[in-house]
């Protein structure tokens, strides 16, 4: 995950248009949930290679085609960040149904994070649960109330962290899977939003932490691993390997600034220190260069 700008100017005419705000307020007014479409929340079409969305198009302006929760290439779903029809923990809550058109409220999300029992419909908070739509005294909605980043949305302080709003560098870090099975994200923070999150939608599955470790980590190793190889046979002299792997620890650190790279809060994560560095990266490097990488990362 990582702190997302989504412009206002990047929604579809479809979602501003006149006629979706006048569907969206007899839904809001009515409590017509059966109302809502797809249609207009997704706008799916067709091309020669697959079924699109004209919503996740947009979407993908913000978020680089990645995931919203675990930042991998996926084709996403259009999630709901707050559910548009029930609430799990909430019996008595007939869902968010008047955001189910609301910009804030649509994030893309692989099916894996979305569904498979992961999110979907789940929504816990700490604070006070908002029930029903705001209006303004001339009937029509309240459209700043709709917005995830003000109140009284964000008095409810939901446990699952939105992108858009929270920023995800204060709420976790990574560690090394005791058992060498990839890397593992955790939470950090006094609330347990952090662990909330990653347990809600699945942030340690097997597949996220061997593909952290394949992404991040091993074009890193096997670069400097052969640039080690190259010394070991003449080919590299030491200050041409040194080179190599300044290179290459500049190639990490510009990555991490990437945001269309998969996994950006990982590649931040390790480069913002040499013990967070020494703690995620040596551990995958043969004895012999350990010492050597983590002295060239503390020069830089």
């Amino acid at each position: 995950m990582r702190f997302v700008t989504k412009p206002d100017n990047h929604k579809t005419a479809t979602l501003a248009s006149q006629d979706t705000a006048n569907a969206l307020l007899d839904i809001a007014t009515n409590m017509t949930k059966d109302d809502i479409t797809d249609a207009i929340y997704r706008e799916s079409y067709g091309n020669p290679d697959e079924k699109r969305s004209r919503v996740e198009d947009q979407l993908a302006l913000s978020y680089y085609n990645k995931c919203a929760y675990c930042e991998r290439l996926a084709k996403a779903d259009i999630e709901h960040y707050r559910p548009k029809k029930k609430v799990v923990e909430d019996n008595t809550h007939n869902g968010y149904y008047w955001l189910c058109y609301e910009w804030t409220n649509l994030l893309p999300s692989c099916v894996k994070c979305n569904r498979e029992g992961a999110k979907h419909s789940k929504f816990p908070i700490l604070g006070i649960r908002v029930y029903t739509p705001s209006f303004l005294a001339n009937a029509q909605l309240n459209l700043n109330h709709q917005r995830a980043e003000n109140t009284p949305l964000l008095d409810e302080m939901p446990y699952l962290l939105h992108p858009e709003v929270d920023d995800p560098e204060a709420y976790f870090d990574f560690f090394n899977d005791p058992s060498g099975d990839g890397i593992r994200i955790r939470g950090i923070d006094a609330q347990n939003r952090g662990n909330e999150t990653i347990g809600i939608c699945l942030l340690n599955r097997q597949e996220l932490r061997l593909e952290r470790v394949e992404n991040v980590i091993n074009p890193f190793k096997q670069a400097a691993e052969s640039a080690f190889a190259m010394l070991s046979i003449g080919i590299y002299d030491e200050d041409q390997f040194d080179q190599q792997i300044i290179f290459q620890l500049n190639q990490l650190m510009i990555n991490a600034k990437n945001e269309k790279s998969t996994h950006t809060l990982l590649r931040k994560y390790i480069v913002k220190s040499h013990q967070n560095f020494s703690g995620i990266v040596l551990p995958y490097l043969s004895s012999p260069i350990q010492s050597i990488v983590l002295a060239a990362f503390k020069s830089i």
